[in-house]
């Protein structure tokens, strides 16, 4: 597999793309399940979070746009080919950024204070973290109904839960055990159904690209995978701690635990980063054998 400069800084666009947006949609959700346990400040801090993330998102997913049409031309001024760019969102990726654009404009009503704008960002929320859903190799499947449906839920799960991790951070970044272990306890008890459907999803689109199993764990996209599946096994080691170790220690007040709890999310976080980076170069650098 050859590798060049572009390939690797079109990847790299698209890890952040997809972090960034994780990250501001997992947010607006983190909002509406633990709006009540959240002070005043943090609730601030949570908005311009979603603020910070989507302007890095828009950015980022234009910038990507840019590097493929330098990609294709060879050389600098081929990113501003309009004929080249044309092309590329002519194709599904055009799709894909128009509804992510459009679901990252929603997500900015987590501003608002009038409870049906703040709901518009729910619904941006979802349409930016489904839009990765209308380019990728599942579209090489025919049919593929059930795969994107299945990659939409894998990818809302994903939001859901990579997304929460800045805000539990802003919340164990404060001195009040009780509240952290409140905010912990509620995101355990939702994540614990989330992770269980990101599994499943996960594993049945793999399940319906993997084709001839000697071959494809033979391929470089087959090795890129297994690297995914054991980070992702790593943050499913994580977030077990969290939630069947650290958790009943906060419940029980125990500072040492939100030490501990601050340090895991940090690591959760790190692990994260590699699973997107990993996924954009799946995505990106290569596919299915």
């Amino acid at each position: 597999m050859e590798i060049g400069g572009w390939d690797i800084a079109a990847a790299f666009a698209k890890a952040v793309t997809y972090a960034a947006t994780f990250g501001a949609a997992g947010a607006v959700f983190f909002l509406l399940y633990c709006r009540t346990l959240l002070r005043d400040r943090q609730r601030t801090l949570v908005r311009r979070l979603i603020g910070m993330l989507v302007g890095v998102a828009a950015a980022a997913g234009i910038l990507r746009i840019l590097l493929l049409a330098g990609s294709m031309s060879g050389e600098f001024v081929g990113m501003f080919d309009g004929t080249v760019t044309s092309m590329i969102l002519g194709a599904g990726e055009g799709r894909a950024t128009g509804l992510r654009m459009a679901g990252l404009a929603l997500m900015l009503f987590a501003f608002s204070t009038n409870p049906v704008l703040s709901r518009s960002a729910i619904l941006g929320a979802i349409a930016a973290s489904v839009s990765f859903a209308w380019v990728g190799h599942i579209h090489g499947l025919v049919p593929n109904t059930a795969a994107t449906l299945l990659l939409c839920l894998h990818l809302l799960c994903a939001a859901f839960w990579l997304g929460a991790l800045p805000p539990l951070l802003i919340i164990a970044a404060g001195a009040n055990v009780s509240q952290i272990a409140a905010a912990a306890a509620r995101f355990g008890k939702l994540a614990l159904r989330v992770v269980a459907l990101l599994l499943a999803a996960g594993a049945s689109l793999l399940l319906m690209l993997i084709g001839h199993a000697a071959q494809f764990w033979a391929s470089d996209y087959g090795q890129m995978m297994a690297i995914k599946l054991l980070a992702v096994a790593a943050l499913l080691g994580a977030a077990a701690w969290n939630k069947l170790y650290l958790t009943p220690r906060l419940l029980r007040g125990d500072a040492r635990a939100a030490q501990l709890f601050r340090r895991s999310v940090l690591a959760e976080m790190g692990v994260g980063a590699l699973i997107l980076l990993t996924t954009a170069a799946l995505t990106t650098l290569t596919g299915p054998p």
